[in-house]
């Protein structure tokens, strides 16, 4: 698919997905561990929370695009 014919509300569309996937696997991923102490006072660097969310985040939004780019094309006004 060419990079020109990706609409921009498909774009805004991919970004959105990435950005709240990422935060829900990041935050559940942090309740996780929190719950698994089970009352023990432990401390961990986040980003061993946030770069899996972000890794799962894109693969959620390679599979988006991966699933708009091979559905055909689509009229995107709603009509």
């Amino acid at each position: 698919m060419d990079d020109m014919a990706y609409s921009s509300r498909n774009w805004w569309t991919e970004l959105a997905l990435f950005v709240s996937v990422s935060a829900a696997s990041a935050f559940l991923l942090a309740v996780l561990w929190a719950v698994s102490l089970d009352g023990r006072e432990e401390t961990v660097n986040g980003l061993f929370f946030i770069i899996p969310g972000v890794v799962i985040g894109l693969l959620a939004a390679a599979r988006y695009r991966r699933h708009r780019a091979t559905s055909g094309p689509t009229d995107d006004t709603g009509a």
